[in-house]
Parts: structure tokens; sequence; C-alpha cells
């Protein structure tokens, strides 16, 4: 039924759309059911190359001259997904933003490709979650289910590749990553989940050959840095080394830091090397939740080694923000504003009451994720005042978002220009300050997905 209502959908697309064929014109359009925004992005490499406008019944097409042959990425709302273009391509996608991923169906010239990838990349995601059952094997039976899962997915791509003619390289180099990428991060993190598994004080000796496949790894591969499977192996792999580090050298016990020193030697590329750096600085960072502080060395790898001015300043911004707001001294006051345009003062909202306030971005969690995640929050700790503050400027785009309406809308307001607040939110990351009835702040620095959240609110419960 989903290719009829495909066919359909490409003669709609193509008979409304005036299209002179051009051998050296790619064409990329669909339709999104259901849209969060009205708009796709387009990106090559994780930059942002065109905006397409959804129009009538929410469908999009545009006409690339001369695009090179290549991975590409297209983004609606906080979704996204791949999509393989070469020159005289004529893609069209279709989708569901109530099931993103499951939904999408590719039609015209070049979109077999780009099936055969979604199915590989759905088939990848079902088989990694069944595989965690496996982590308690020895190194030799894990090996053995990973040689099984390879075998099945390189007979798929033989018996793809027989009825296509001209599969290029770049395809046939990009299908090999999506194969074994993820089987290999498997091998990456099997000595973490099998000690973990036994409960061994040690890492498991782990035989060279199991290891065999890393002389072809090329840790600076360009060409697939905005590729999912390929850039978390990188990820992975640094991290097996600094925990590796950890359990045969007694001065390296800090994980963070033989991760930031892993990077450094290991990735060349200076673009992937800063985002890294930044990452894991982040990560670190907000692992310390309300010390209001940061590991110094740490914070001097990142500096050394980061030649990313912007990165630099966010990291810089964000361990001052947490100095504004300090545990058992009481919240300054802030203007907010309610999505009716009431002006009020937080101070207002929050006397008497036990209170989280959540500072939030769509630019760091889907609207989706936030509603589920306070609606259930709420419903845990029904003392408890959740009072939701939206961090952006823009906040009109997506109020039309049905997600945004199962927010208690009564609890939810945005920032005013000139409100004490932003002094502690220079860096633009989403953040939860915890106040007890008495006005006073029990925890200055924490966030939503914290997993010492639940322990903290049980404190503030208590109050």
């Amino acid at each position: 039924m989903k290719y009829v209502i495909s066919s359909i959908l490409t003669l709609f697309l193509f008979s409304c759309n005036t299209i002179k064929k051009d051998s050296l014109s790619t064409y990329f359009g669909g339709q999104i059911i259901n849209p969060r925004t009205n708009f796709v992005l387009l990106l090559k490499n994780d930059i942002v190359i065109d905006t397409l406008t959804l129009k009538e019944n929410n469908r999009f097409i545009e006409e690339y001259k001369n695009l090179s042959e290549g991975l590409y990425t297209f983004k609606h709302g906080n979704e996204f997904q791949y999509i393989y273009l070469e020159p005289n391509d004529s893609i069209l996608v279709r989708l569901n933003t109530w099931d993103f991923d499951e939904s999408i169906v590719y039609t015209g010239r070049g979109s077999s490709k780009n099936e055969f990838l979604i199915n590989l990349f759905l088939q990848n995601e079902k088989e990694e979650k069944e595989m965690f059952k496996y982590f308690n094997l020895n190194e030799f039976n894990f090996q053995f289910k990973i040689d099984s899962l390879a075998k099945e997915r390189e007979q798929i791509y033989n018996e793809f590749s027989k009825n296509k003619e001209n599969i290029t390289k770049g395809f046939q180099q990009l299908t090999s990553t999506a194969i074994h990428y993820p089987l290999y991060r498997l091998k990456e993190i099997y000595p973490y989940y099998h000690k973990k598994v036994h409960q061994l004080e040690q890492f498991p000796n782990i035989s060279a050959n199991f290891y065999r496949f890393r002389k072809d790894i090329n840790l600076n591969e360009a060409n697939f840095l905005s590729f999912y499977p390929y850039r978390n192996y990188v990820v992975n792999y640094l991290f097996n080394l600094s925990y590796q580090q950890k359990e045969k050298d007694s001065t390296k016990t800090d994980v963070t830091i033989n991760l930031l020193n892993a990077i450094v030697e290991n990735i060349k590329l200076e673009e992937f090397k800063n985002t890294l750096l930044k990452s894991i600085v982040v990560e670190d960072f907000l692992k310390s939740e309300s010390t209001c502080s940061i590991n110094k060395e740490t914070l001097k790898i990142f500096l050394d080694n980061c030649t990313d001015e912007t990165y630099i300043t966010q990291v810089k911004n964000l361990v001052n923000d947490s100095k504004f707001v300090l545990n058992k001294e009481p919240l300054q006051d802030f203007k907010i504003e309610s999505y009716d345009t009431s002006n009020l003062n937080i101070q207002d909202i929050i006397k008497d009451r036990n209170t989280v306030i959540y500072f939030w971005s769509t630019d760091y969690m889907s609207l989706e994720y936030l509603t589920k995640r306070i609606n259930y929050l709420e419903k845990r700790h029904p003392k408890i005042l959740f009072v939701g503050i939206n961090m952006q400027p823009n906040s009109r785009v997506f109020t039309s978002d049905p997600d945004f309406n199962l927010f208690n809308l009564k609890n939810q307001f945005k920032l005013t220009k000139d409100s004490y607040a932003h002094n502690y939110l220079t860096s633009n990351y989403p953040r939860t300050i915890m106040v007890n009835s008495n006005g006073i702040i029990t925890n200055g620095f924490t966030y939503l997905d914290s997993q010492k959240f639940s322990s903290e609110i049980n404190k503030l419960e208590k109050n």
C-alpha cells in the first residue's frame, strides 16, 4: 500500500512543478505528514546548505545544479535522517513525524539505495538492542555473534547490488561503514559491559585478534564525520582506550582526562577534534552538578587544544553561569512573561512552594521528550511546583507544535529581554534550579537528565 501512496505523491509533485530534465540536475522533495515546523533543512557535513519551505499540503521540492555525490542529511524539527544523492537523482521522501524513521518512504530515481540504507539503519537499531544480552559471553562466543550478524548484512547487500547497475565507489564505502561500524562499536564496548555483567574488578583480557579490524580504521575520515555509525564508533573507541588506560596505569585514574588526551593524540581533523573536546568537557561539568567548578586539568587540556573560539567562550560562560546561583542562598528575583503576554516576577509564581525551575531550549531536547518528562515528574511529585521557562527568543515558532499544548501552560513562561536570569544563561545550555518553600536554593545547577535528579528532588520534597 505504501508504494501506491508514494507513486501518487510522485506524480502529484512532478505534475505540479514544471521540471525540465537536465542531466546535471538533482531533485529532492517530498511531503511531511503532521509537520513540526514549516520547513525542511538539507545539510552536508552538518552545515545547512538549503532551507526548503513546506508549501501546499506540506510538500516541498527543489532542483540543485551540479550537486556533488555524497551523503547528506535532511532535518525536520528535532529529527533527522540521511540521504545519499548523486547527480541526476530525483528523490522524494514521505514521512510522518509521529513515527519519523519507521514511516520514511523514498521514491524516484535514486530511491532504492536510500530505501536500502534506511532499512539497514532500522535493522542495526533493533539488533544492537538485542546484542546487549550477549555481553556475558566470553570473547570467542561474542565474536561468533558479531561475525554472524556481519555475514547476514553482507548477504543482504550482495542481493541488493545484484539488481543494481552503476553502484558508485562512494556508496559502496558508505554501505560498508553502515554494515560494519555498528558491530565494531559493540566490540569496543564489550570489555566494559562484560566486566559490569560479571561484576569483575578488572576488564577481561582480550586477545589482539579481537581488535584486528582496527588496522583498517581511519579515525579521520572527513566524508563520514556526520554519519552517526562512523562517528559513534570513533567516540566509543576513544572511550575504550581511556578506560583501558585507567585499568593499566594507576596514575591515569581520571577517565575524562584520559579521553581528552586520546582525542588530542588521535583526532587530527580540527573541527571534529574541537567538537569532541567541547562535548566531553561539558558532559564532565554537568556530571559535577552543583559544585560550581570544573576540574582544572580538564579545563586546561580543553583550552590548550581547542581552536574554536565559539566553543571556548561557551565553556567559559557555562562555568561562570553556575557561579551566579549558589546553594543555600536566596533566589534573586527575575522577570518573566506568560504566554498571554502578562509580565510577572518569578517570586510571585513560586512563593511558599517547593519549586523546580527548568530553563529549556529545543536546541538541546525535543518538545516531545520535554513534555513527557515534565508530565511524568508532575504526576510523581504532585507537591512540587514545576515552572518551565523558555530560553529561546523566537518562542512563537513552536507554540503551534502539538507537543507544546501537552504542557500545563499556566506554569510555562518566557524570559523578558531585561530579565536578571540572562546573567546565568550566557552559555545557552538548559539548566534546572531547585528552590524550597522559603525561597532558598537547594540545588543551583542540575538538569532534567541528571542521574542524581531523583535524589535531589526527593530532598526538596522533604523540606
